[in-house]
């Protein structure tokens, strides 16, 4: 039986880091069955040919390049289609996995029962010191710490979009909302396979937070329409699909409130795209939602997002109601997006920002080389 796995690394400015990635891999007892590959995603340092050399002795790696670049999950992507063994997962290029028997406990996860198309373990992020690890489990939002089967996969055409935030996401959603039947499941397990190494100059944490109010928020709606829109094409009438609308829908309200209160320069621009997931989505199943049913999924989203701490000192400026009749209301033109961006340009504080993705790696309009 064939049980090899692809390891999966996408790779961009990566020459200072990868070294202490691809000695975790080399020590994993399951090494024999592990085939590398690195996706240099058009690095300007050039190639990783010191590192294939250092490691081909001891293990199948190989790099492949990208003509440009394209973000992680582009390059994610063209690693998947560039490779075929039966599982795969995805390291991303300054972590490591945990421990020498991390892809031995995810793939006896996934070959348990044919039934577990993905298996998804917990992972500790790792600060300057160990009293800031913090630990992770039962999460379909990253790609990392995750084994899947790629028959899977390829039958219901599960693709990365060319978004460059959260991209993971949209492929994980697609993941765990078709798997939804006893013959198509995830599992989760509790074993911690990865180690997160956080970066403080990472696209997510440099310019005071910036990317959480900017091009998080946006991907992540695109990537939750494109998500919807897939599963849809392949189970049209399950109510998995329009439970998890229900839940962005509500969670937008609360990252709606929260750009308002943190980072009200973004407020326009995230304020299109709440509408356009309402437009585009939850418009579909509005009739649909009693307003007891409203009511119940409302209270839970609050309990949870209260709990989290994300919105200590906010008082929200509408109400959840106030916000659902406004977005009715509205007229919605998907090209404003394009005028929004255009004032942010003109206007100097926003353009510093707009300039800061461009310094980050995330591109000018947003956060997508084009219209998606």
């Amino acid at each position: 039986m064939n049980n090899r796995v692809d390891v999966i690394i996408p790779a961009y400015k990566a020459h200072g880091t990868i070294l202490r990635t691809l000695s975790s891999i080399a020590e994993q007892t399951i090494l024999d069955d592990v085939d590398v590959t690195i996706v240099n995603d058009a690095c300007p340092e050039g190639n990783y040919g010191v590192f294939i050399d250092m490691f081909s002795p001891y293990m199948s790696v190989r790099e492949i390049a990208l003509p440009e670049n394209g973000g992680p999950g582009v390059a994610r992507q063209f690693g998947i289609d560039n490779t075929k063994n039966p599982f795969f997962t995805c390291i991303d290029a300054d972590d490591t996995f945990c421990g020498s028997t991390a892809l031995e406990i995810l793939r006896a996860g996934l070959t348990e029962h044919e039934a577990i198309k993905c298996c998804s373990a917990s992972f500790l992020q790792l600060g300057d010191t160990l009293q800031t690890m913090v630990g992770h489990s039962n999460d379909m939002v990253w790609m990392f710490g995750k084994l899947y089967r790629r028959a899977f996969i390829d039958q219901y055409k599960i693709r990365f979009n060319e978004t460059r935030a959260n991209e993971d996401t949209g492929f994980n959603t697609m993941v765990k909302l078709l798997c939804d039947n006893p013959m198509e499941q995830v599992r989760y397990i509790t074993e911690c396979v990865y180690y997160w190494h956080n970066k403080k100059d990472s696209i997510t944490r440099i310019n005071d937070g910036q990317y959480a109010f900017d091009q998080c928020l946006c991907g992540w709606t695109d990537n939750m329409i494109y998500a919807i829109d897939h599963v849809r094409k392949f189970k049209p009438f399950s109510g998995v699909s329009a439970h998890h609308t229900l839940t962005c829908m509500l969670n937008l309200y609360y990252y709606y409130i929260e750009t308002v209160a943190r980072k009200p320069v973004f407020v326009e621009q995230n304020w299109e795209y709440v509408k356009k997931f309402y437009n585009h989505c939850y418009k579909r199943i509005e009739d649909d939602i009693s307003d007891e049913v409203f009511s119940n999924m409302f209270s839970m989203c609050s309990q949870e997002k209260w709990a989290s701490g994300e919105l200590a000192g906010i008082i929200p400026h509408i109400g959840v109601r106030e916000f659902m009749d406004k977005l009715k209301s509205e007229p919605y033109d998907p090209d404003h997006i394009y005028e929004v961006w255009k004032k942010m340009e003109e206007n100097p504080e926003t353009k510093k920002l707009i300039d800061n993705n461009i310094k980050c790696g995330v591109c000018k309009e947003g956060y997508t080389n084009k219209p998606f």
